[in-house]
């Protein structure tokens, strides 16, 4: 195997909602709760569908009204499964002691000494299929040590091997797990959880769940009332499966795929979310919480002139696009503005308006009343005549008299600018008195600012 991921006591998967979900199980009877027979005392493993011993030591099956090897009471202790109604279970390690002959005639010396001590049982069972070279995968299971016994070890893990073990001899297994429990598993209690993530090498076929020295196997004893010089562990819920990829925003779409990995979205739009349903994704949605055709950017248009409400200055009002979605301007309106030029006056020289220009200025306050979506560019042009700074500022000027006046009369500061032109701008020959005369003017032009 290529990577290698041990985890300790507690060790959890990370949660669904920053990983995609897990692929299937490919252990076929994960809970050993298909039996070819009625489990009735020791040694029974071989009556659990699709399961078997890899050695020749031999591990037993659990079941409930069987003799010694009941559920919840048995000659090991008591406990529930830790889900169905069924589980097994191995020793993973005896500590076998013998006579200590150096003891005669030397009372310093304990009374036996280490003897076999290799001692294992394994259980063993074919994946659904074979693992893909290169994939990373999840092996899992729950083990709790049994009451009865006197000594707990570390090491607790799962080898995938892509044969079938069938060891004559009863020793422990060499074999290097991919995924082991680093820390002595004591707790009688409660299940603990052996998990963990490698990469296959490809064609690993079978599990096969034992004490392995090879994850450098460490043993404490936990003697109570008498020896039994056993570490025993009940064992259920075995899983194996493919490794989720990362899910950030927690859609069921790996990041790797996620077009939007951060926010939760649809598989059909690569993991981006559309909040308004008009299948286009909110990110390149102009108006994400407004259903629209894609030719819009996903925007509305209500009221069907072809200019997308979010550009549409008049939404509710069909209008052209050379007013930004608003209607074209009233005939009366443009004849207004063609008034205006000639007809808003000012005293010689300065940018007093006269009284005579106030009854124009009124209906171009109208037309802006009655059109809210406009706004107003005033120009100020002079003729020829003076200096060339002194039209400037005055044209500057009249043009800000203008933009006062009609402020004054209610409409809205930020609906109105002001600019003068001087003399820059003429629209008649400056020679002639008629001339001057129409060059003298003030422009409205209805614009529309963002």
């Amino acid at each position: 195997m290529k990577l290698k991921y041990p985890l300790f006591v507690g060790s959890v998967l990370l949660s669904s909602g920053g990983w995609a979900q897990n692929g299937p199980n490919l252990v076929q009877n994960p809970g050993f709760e298909e039996t070819s027979e009625e489990v009735t005392t020791w040694d029974q493993l071989d009556r659990v569908n699709g399961w078997s011993n890899a050695n020749a030591a031999s591990a037993d099956a659990f079941a409930k009204g069987a003799r010694y090897v009941g559920i919840p009471d048995n000659d090991l202790g008591s406990s529930d499964p830790f889900e169905g109604d069924r589980y097994t279970g191995f020793v993973a390690f005896k500590d076998d002691q013998r006579p200590n002959l150096k003891r005669l005639g030397s009372g310093d010396q304990p009374s036996t000494k280490a003897a076999y001590n290799m001692y294992g049982e394994y259980l063993q069972t074919k994946l659904s299929a074979p693992l893909v070279a290169g994939q990373k995968y999840d092996i899992i299971f729950h083990v709790k040590l049994s009451a009865e016994s006197d000594r707990a070890v570390s090491g607790i893990g799962g080898y995938c091997s892509p044969v079938m073990l069938a060891t004559s001899s009863n020793s422990m297994l060499t074999e290097r797990p991919q995924v082991y429990e680093q820390q002595v598993i004591s707790d009688k209690e409660n299940w603990t959880k052996v998990s963990g993530t490698f990469t296959a090498d490809g064609s690993e076929s079978y599990l096969i769940i034992g004490a392995w020295p090879s994850a450098g196997m460490e043993k404490e004893k936990a003697v109570q009332g008498g020896d039994s010089q056993r570490a025993y562990y009940y064992l259920d819920a075995v899983e194996v499966s493919l490794h989720p990829e990362p899910d950030e925003d927690g859609d069921g779409i790996p990041d790797k795929d996620d077009q939007c990995p951060q926010v939760a979205g649809l598989a059909e739009l690569n993991g981006c979310p559309d909040s308004d349903g008009d299948g286009i994704t909110d990110k390149m949605d102009a108006c994400p919480e407004l259903a629209g055709p894609a030719e819009n950017q996903g925007c509305p248009d209500s009221d069907g002139d072809g200019i997308a409400d979010n550009v549409d200055r008049c939404p509710t009002v069909h209008g052209v696009a050379a007013m930004k979605g608003c209607p074209e301007l009233k005939e009366e309106t443009k004849k207004l503005f063609e008034r205006a030029l000639t007809g808003i006056q000012f005293e010689t020289g300065k940018s007093v308006i006269k009284k005579n220009s106030y009854a124009i200025l009124d209906e171009v306050v109208k037309v802006m009343q009655e059109n809210p979506a406009y706004n107003l560019q005033v120009n100020g042009h002079t003729d020829s005549q003076g200096k060339d700074e002194t039209n400037q500022k005055l044209s500057e000027e009249r043009a800000a008299s203008v933009e006062k006046y009609l402020e004054d009369k209610g409409i809205a500061a930020d609906r109105i600018k002001s600019a003068g032109f001087g003399e820059t701008q003429p629209i008649a020959d400056n020679s002639t008195s008629a001339g001057r005369a129409k060059n003298r003017r003030v422009e409205f032009k209805v614009e529309f600012w963002e």
